[in-house]
Parts: C-alpha cells; sequence; structure tokens
C-alpha cells in the first residue's frame, strides 16, 4: 500500500481589491503546498464560507464593506469552532494593523504585500502545525 498524501490545507482570501485577491490567488496556486483556495470579497460572504468550510488558514484583509476584518476576526475567536483557524491579516491602512492584531489576527502584513513575507508567514505555521 502506498501513503495517502494529506490534503492540501484549505486557504480562505478575503479582500475586496480584485486585484490583491488574484495576486494572493496566483502566489498561492504555485506554492509547493498545494493549498486549497477560496476567495470572498467581504466578511459577510467569509463568515458564511466559514460556516460551511474549515480552512486551516485565512488571509483577511482589515478594511472591507459590508463587514470589516476587525469585525470578523472578533467572530472568529469569539466562537469555539472557529477559534484556532490561523489568520494573516492584510491592510493598506498600516494604523489599523494594531486592532486587527488585539481582535486575534496572527500577524498583520501592509500593502503592497511582499511575497517574501508571506512566505515566512506560511512557514512559520508549518513549523508550528
Amino acid at each position: 500500500m502506498y501513503p495517502t498524501p494529506p490534503a492540501p490545507a484549505g486557504v480562505l482570501i478575503v479582500d475586496d481589491e480584485p486585484h490583491v485577491v488574484e495576486m494572493l490567488v496566483d502566489f498561492l496556486t504555485h506554492h509547493p503546498r498545494s493549498f486549497k483556495i477560496e476567495t470572498a470579497s467581504d466578511g459577510y460572504e467569509a463568515l458564511i464560507k466559514l460556516g460551511s468550510q474549515r480552512p486551516a488558514l485565512l488571509i483577511l484583509d482589515a478594511m472591507m464593506p459590508k463587514l470589516d476584518g476587525i469585525e470578523v476576526c472578533r467572530h472568529l475567536k469569539s466562537n469555539p469552532e472557529t477559534r484556532t483557524i490561523r489568520i494573516l491579516g492584510v491592510t493598506g491602512h498600516p494604523e489599523l494593523a494594531p486592532a486587527l492584531v488585539a481582535a486575534g489576527a496572527d500577524l498583520v502584513l501592509t500593502k503592497p504585500l511582499v511575497h517574501e513575507e508571506i512566505e515566512s508567514y506560511l512557514t512559520g505555521v508549518v513549523a508550528e502545525s
């Protein structure tokens, strides 16, 4: 018998800027870890998708229409079923980074995003798993 490879880790990318989503999808699609990628364009859509899926990682924009990333983060970290989801916050507004971390994000990167910073975070998450 051959060993069954582990299922790819799920990643939900939540951002209202299509070019950011496209860049992240492209980066993660070609990543050696073979992530299973989903996207959402606002916090409400993210919560709906999180209701049916349990990604290992959420890449979450701080400022979005309808429901912002800070509120999504608070909601996830207050719920025992979603508390363990890793959250990488992203923002074009560096002044929001402390609020996103306080809400439960593991780390916040500022836009424009740098592939090396994302990779460094992913490597750290793998090491902790």
